[in-house]
């Protein structure tokens, strides 16, 4: 049952037992005593005179009064049919409550019922999959435990030839990445510590049989460290210093003139004249320049081609420094030399500049970039055939 059902039949109660007492306090009522009408008494008269008319009045008054009390009498008797009717009304809707209240516990019971056993059969069903899944985990966990004793049995057969077969794979390994490094960075750097890594695990094996291939080691190192060194970085740097410099380079500068003092008035007529005349010659002058030149004198850049020079200067050193990372000597050599050209057409707008550009441009093609990488795939050969001879010197053990 509800709990709204509850308070339901709880206000039904008290409303039955609220309509009870009113009917009890009307039925109070109407059995009351009327109260004593106190009749005063009359003077006798006189005999011969008789009075009619208190007679009347007395005779209104009863009828009054008891038409007073059947009124009363018939008004309580609505009152308890009336309280009579509603205790029936409400003892049958008790009575319908508590039917609906049994049809509700009857529908909860049966509701708690289904819900037991489907939560037993679903219990059921989850604990014989959960025994399926443990019964499944502790195969595969019985399958683990066999392959790690397979494998410890196996680690337990491993003896010391195997530790050394793992130090000729490394020292194997690190000869390649050697012949890689060089080969294709032409990092010597690098190639050197690799070919220093691997002698140092051949002399931990300590084994008579990887002389040979000891001394082929020793035979690349010395190869390698004749190689000379090239400042990749700072040749690097240089360049980057020309293509900042090329953006400042001058196309044309106007002459500075130097402001002569003018001198004083001359006190005659005739040094005013000669004045007169040795200003509007230098006045002149200043309009018009002769040069005497033993060569053709060459235009000067418009700023259309300017920005094309300006742009094949940077473009070549550029091209000079990616040369200059893959090592291509050739390449490098050329995008120099082509620079020197395009430096040339400064020359005559701005000759301190473009000249010391061009010698330092020439210092850097005479550099060489491109050093021989010498092969030291001998070291690589000769432990190879150290481990195919030791293997077969086990298989045959």
């Amino acid at each position: 049952m509800s709990d709204q059902e509850k308070k339901n039949i709880e206000q039904v109660v008290e409303e039955a037992e609220t309509s009870a007492a009113a009917s009890s306090e009307s039925a109070a009522t109407v059995e009351e005593p009327e109260p004593h009408v106190v009749v005063s008494p009359t003077v006798p008269k006189a005999p011969g005179k008789p009075d009619s008319s208190p007679r009347k009045g007395s005779s209104f008054i009863a009828w009054l009064a008891l038409l007073l009390v059947l009124v009363l009498a018939g008004g309580a008797a609505w009152s308890v049919l009336e309280v009579q009717r509603r205790e029936a009304v409400l003892a049958d809707r008790l009575i319908e409550l508590e039917g609906i209240a049994r049809q509700k516990e009857t529908n909860l019971e049966q509701l708690a019922d289904n819900w037991q056993r489907q939560l037993q059969t679903g219990l059921g069903q989850l604990q014989g999959e959960l025994e399926g899944e443990a019964a499944r985990q502790a195969q595969a966990l019985q399958t683990v435990e066999t392959l790690l004793a397979e494998q410890r049995e196996e680690l337990a057969r491993f003896s010391a030839t195997d530790r050394d077969s793992w130090l000729l794979a490394e020292a194997e390994y690190l000869l390649r990445l050697a012949n890689q490094r060089l080969i294709m960075a032409g990092d010597t750097v690098a190639a050197q510590a690799l070919l220093s890594s691997a002698d140092d695990v051949l002399r931990e094996l300590d084994d008579v049989g990887l002389h040979g291939a000891r001394g082929a080691v020793a035979a690349d190192l010395a190869a390698v460290r004749a190689v000379p060194r090239v400042d990749v970085e700072g040749i690097y740097l240089r360049l980057g210093a020309l293509v900042e410099q090329a953006d400042k380079l001058v196309i044309f500068q106007m002459p500075e003139q130097e402001s002569q003092p003018r001198g004083e008035a001359a006190p005659s007529w005739q040094g005013r004249l000669r004045q007169g005349y040795e200003h509007a010659l230098t006045k002149l002058s200043d309009y018009i320049i002769i040069r005497r030149r033993d060569v053709p004198m060459q235009a000067l850049m418009d700023p259309q081609w300017e920005g094309l020079v300006r742009q094949n200067l940077r473009m070549l050193l550029e091209q000079a420094q990616v040369a200059l990372l893959s090592g291509n000597q050739s390449l490098y050599a050329e995008s120099l030399q082509r620079t020197l050209h395009w430096v040339g057409e400064f020359f005559e707008s701005d000759a301190s500049a473009a000249r010391a550009m061009a010698r330092e441009i020439n210092q850097l093609a005479d550099l060489n970039v491109a050093a021989t990488v010498p092969d030291i795939s001998r070291s690589l050969r000769a432990l190879d055939d150290a481990i195919e001879q030791r293997l077969q010197q086990g298989g045959t053990e």
